[in-house]
């Protein structure tokens, strides 16, 4: 009966096979992985469900087991738990950065409104930091230096905001992509996988989080200005009153509690997305490495054996597990490339004018302890994006090794299980990688060159001082 079973599934997946064949060639598509064999069926994206799906309406005779391809909904509820980003998705709704996935159309107004007040006020803040630079220029550096820190810090928040805005539709659907697009791949034995590795990355992103709020406070508490303010601001009252020092400080609360804690908010929840991705490949790279020890005992040098028909169903799974894998990586990129790049280019510049407040004008523990922070924070935004992104990369690799090493290991199947898993072994031979908009990969070789030339240019601007004195 099992062998009936997956004789009458493949046979009409093959049926459904030639019609996409012939429907591609009509219309002048290209397979994805292109050749012959399994990787040719599925020339356009398309989930296991829905062939499975499409094939019982081509013979009804299959079997209810083999027609349910999709995972129960018990087993998506699972996944979807031990996937679940909330705790980030929540605050970045409350502080009007970006809408929660699951929110109500009703609500777009009154939010939009809310993100129009918080983007004011950092826009306003912005603008108070430029027009304090213009009066005082480069007369006195440290003062430059530092106001223009913070200057850059802001104004890439608010690009950061307006791309959020452009592209939260696309931040949606990754921030449910383990339920929707990988929960049909996954089997009961992947969920705690997943909810052990979601632990530990929410360990880390509240501690990343923390050290924000830790520079946050610092900075709040720690006054700079002759008026006693956190900031060298230009404001239109005279903020040397009391009420006046009290709306200036709860004003530059605001504004760093939004710029600085949100910002690692967002930074948690996108590499979260990346860890997600890493670990769809992870899962993705044991189900590889389990094709040939599953299948060591069983005949499939014959295309009659039920053995072979299991192998060709489960490589099926793995080919369209990794297709998914490959468009959520892509629409992680086109998401993040250009917000990234602006972000590498702030935090490098940022990094070396706190360097230089560290070392040449930083008076006393007091505020040597303000600016390390800031170049802590500045430093670590950066570290977290290169640490999953080479992560995303090694994973990306390993997928390779498994898939050659199966196709070494399965050595008495037929030619055209071989042919799929080198087709698969081909394409991941091109690792997915999240860019700095294209220029350079997030990797830890990324993070080192990023920091070497920011202490280059710190090393200049140490000189043209030295040379003023």
């Amino acid at each position: 009966m099992k062998h009936n079973n997956y004789r009458y599934a493949m046979l009409s997946l093959q049926r459904l096979e030639r019609c996409k064949k012939q429907q591609c060639r009509d219309a002048g598509t290209k397979a994805f992985f292109g050749g012959r064999g399994l990787c040719e069926a599925v020339a356009a994206p398309a989930t296991s469900s829905a062939l499975t799906a499409r094939s019982r309406e081509i013979d009804p005779c299959i079997p209810d087991t083999m027609a349910a391809a999709g995972p129960a909904k018990a087993s998506v509820a699972a996944v979807e738990a031990a996937s679940d980003l909330g705790y980030l998705t929540r605050p970045l709704h409350w502080a009007a950065i970006m809408r929660h996935p699951r929110s109500v159309a009703g609500s777009v107004l009154l939010f939009r409104l809310r993100t129009l007040f918080f983007a004011t006020v950092c826009f306003t803040f912005l603008c108070s930091q430029l027009t304090v630079m213009c009066r005082q220029g480069t007369t006195d550096l440290d003062v430059f230096t530092l106001t223009l820190s913070v200057a850059d810090t802001t104004a890439i928040w608010l690009v950061r905001l307006l791309h959020i805005a452009m592209c939260e539709r696309d931040f949606h659907r990754l921030a449910l992509q383990v339920g929707q697009d990988f929960a049909e791949f996954l089997s009961p034995e992947d969920v705690p996988v997943l909810l052990s590795q979601g632990r530990s990355v929410r360990r880390f992103t509240l501690t990343y989080i923390s050290l924000g709020v830790l520079v946050t406070t610092y900075w709040l508490f720690t006054p700079v200005s002759p008026e006693g303010l956190p900031f060298f601001l230009a404001l239109p009252y005279d903020a040397s009153t009391p009420l006046g020092f009290a709306v200036s400080w709860v004003y530059c609360t605001v504004g760093t509690v939004h710029v600085v804690v949100m910002t690692m908010v967002l930074d948690s929840f996108n590499v979260s997305l990346i860890n997600q991705l890493r670990m769809q490949l992870a899962l993705l790279n044991n189900k590889i490495v389990s094709l040939p020890r599953e299948n060591s005992s069983t005949p499939l040098d014959s295309l009659q054996t039920t053995g072979y028909w299991d192998l060709h169903y489960r490589l099926e799974k793995c080919v369209l597990h990794h297709q998914a894998i490959i468009r959520n990586s892509d629409l992680l990129e086109k998401s993040l490339k250009g917000m990234l790049l602006a972000q590498s280019l702030s935090i490098g510049a940022a990094a070396c004018f706190q360097m230089f407040e560290v070392a040449m004008s930083a008076d006393g523990l007091q505020q040597i302890g303000k600016f390390g922070l800031y170049l802590t924070g500045m430093l670590a935004e950066l570290f977290i994006y290169c640490w999953f992104g080479d992560d995303l990369i090694t994973e990306s690799e390993n997928l390779a090794v498994a898939a050659y090493d199966a196709v070494t290991s399965l050595q008495g199947c037929p030619l055209s299980i071989k042919k799929s898993l080198l087709l698969l072994m081909h394409r991941a031979q091109r690792p997915l990688r999240i860019t700095a908009g294209g220029f350079f990969p997030f990797s830890r070789e990324s993070f080192v060159a990023v920091v070497n030339v920011s202490y280059s240019f710190f090393a200049i601007l140490r000189n043209f001082k030295d040379d003023q004195e």
